[in-house]
């Protein structure tokens, strides 16, 4: 467990910083007037750089220990976040996206393959624990523009953020630089790749709404008469509520049926989207959006303890390549889809969920059939 919390502390930090300035970018740009197609286009190339980085994560791991990388990712993203204190734009952030994508990509990446690996029986409660540091770091960026807002001061904090990087990085060096995992593979072999096409299928639509919804509700929320310090109270007030009870579904994940957990939420929160279209009201929107993240993050969890409980050890690196390559096309491609669509009508915004969800609903439970009947793992 102290081991855990520690690489808590690393993902705690860097969800901050990433979080906080990707929500200062979508409000920032929308009250700029840039369109929601071009906001989403340059948030999207966060997903691009999780590629990229995924991609190059075996040779870069060849020259560089984890500790190096995180170290190096670090003082590049922090000269990168230097420039927002002069201009912002669309071009600019696209390119910060990209270089924070790659970076975070190649780290994370080692972090949940030895997690994974090494807690395998559990993996499901500290994988839990792990990302809810990074929902904790997350909805703490959305306190932050929810009592400041943005203004001079904005891109000045998330310097600041940046910054404080280097603090565990330095604490943590040595337990940091005794990690070592297997090559994370990427070659598709058709016989793993028969076992989980269908769940990477779903990775890819949970990404492009996981995604499009982070990217463009704040734009959402502007064009409904919402101001920017509304935009960070409603996103922090729901991940608060999300965030006490994710941990408690790590146990659920690793004791209970999968496939009921996952469709009994999945359904429930379609009905939650209707109550999002239909109804226009800060409280409404703070116990409806907590419900959403908590569904994002418990079917992200349901996948990813299935891909690391269905593949054997040696090929357990490949399904969570995988899976976070599928995450990232998708969250490529939903701020790109949906931000072109809305743009059209923003009134399709919550529209577009129902339906992506009833997507997921159909491609999870075929897989689930398909590979060991209606009770799943």
């Amino acid at each position: 467990m102290r081991e855990i919390l520690k690489y808590s502390n690393l993902i705690f930090l860097f969800a901050l910083s990433h979080s906080y300035l990707a929500t200062c970018f979508a409000i920032d740009l929308k009250i700029q007037g840039y369109e929601e197609r071009y906001i989403g286009l340059s948030l999207s190339m966060w997903g691009i750089g999780v590629i990229f980085g995924a991609v190059l994560h075996n040779l870069v791991r060849k020259k560089l220990n984890l500790y190096s990388t995180i170290l190096y990712g670090s003082i590049i993203q922090l000269s990168f976040s230097l420039i927002f204190l002069i201009d912002q734009n669309t071009y600019l952030v696209a390119l910060m996206q990209f270089v924070m994508g790659i970076t975070s990509a190649i780290n994370s990446l080692t972090l949940e393959t030895y997690i994974s690996s090494k807690f395998k029986k559990s993996s499901g409660f500290y994988i839990s624990l792990f990302w809810s540091s990074a929902g904790l770091g997350a909805i703490t960026g959305s306190l932050i523009i929810a009592l400041n807002g943005i203004n001079d001061f904005t891109y000045k904090i998330a310097v600041i953020f940046f910054f404080l990087h280097f603090i565990p990085i330095f604490l943590f060096r040595v337990s940091i630089t005794q990690i070592k995992i297997e090559n994370v593979s990427i070659r598709l072999s058709k016989d793993v790749l028969n076992k989980i096409k269908y769940l990477l299928m779903c990775v890819v639509l949970f990404g492009a709404c996981d995604a499009g919804f982070s990217s463009l509700f704040p734009s959402y929320l502007l064009e409904e008469s919402f101001n920017d310090k509304q935009v960070g109270r409603i996103n922090f007030l729901a991940g608060i509520i999300a965030l006490v009870f994710y941990p408690f579904m790590g146990k659920l994940v690793d004791n209970y049926n999968k496939t009921v957990i996952f469709n009994t939420f999945c359904f429930i929160n379609l009905i939650n989207l209707f109550i999002l279209y239909f109804i226009s009201d800060f409280y409404i929107y703070i116990i409806c959006v907590a419900f959403y993240y908590y569904t994002i993050g418990t079917v992200f969890l349901i996948t990813f303890n299935i891909v690391g409980k269905t593949l054997e050890r040696g090929v357990i690196v490949f399904g969570i390549a995988g899976h976070y390559i599928s995450e990232n096309i998708g969250s490529f491609l939903g701020p790109n889809l949906i931000g072109n669509i809305i743009n059209i009508n923003i009134n399709y915004f919550f529209l577009i969920f129902v339906f992506l969800y009833f997507l997921i609903l159909l491609l999870f439970n075929f897989n689930q059939i398909k590979n060991g009947g209606p009770s799943g793992t």
